[in-house]
């Protein structure tokens, strides 16, 4: 098992993360995180995808005590073809 006290998390190649997907079983978790165009797909046990769930939960909550509350209001985007450019 890999040490995290030894892991240097800025040399280490990184994607930028846009969402995630996912499904469950009884026995297993699969997800996708979303990048761009593409999909990395992985599948766990519910044991380590809620210790997964746990430590991402606390990591927001210490980012939300330094930074302040992450606002996560959808913005309202507007459709390039309105109903009203139809009639033209």
């Amino acid at each position: 098992m890999i040490d995290p006290a030894k892991i240097d998390f800025n040399q280490l190649p990184k994607k930028y993360c846009e969402g995630a997907v996912g499904a469950y079983g009884k026995e297993v978790f699969s997800f996708a995180i979303v990048s761009g165009n593409n999909l990395d797909t992985f599948a766990t046990n519910p044991k380590t995808m809620k210790h997964i769930a746990l430590w991402m939960n606390t990591q927001v909550q210490s980012y939300e005590k330094q930074f302040g509350e992450i606002d996560m209001t959808q913005p309202e985007l507007q459709s390039p073809i309105q109903a009203a450019d139809l009639e033209k």
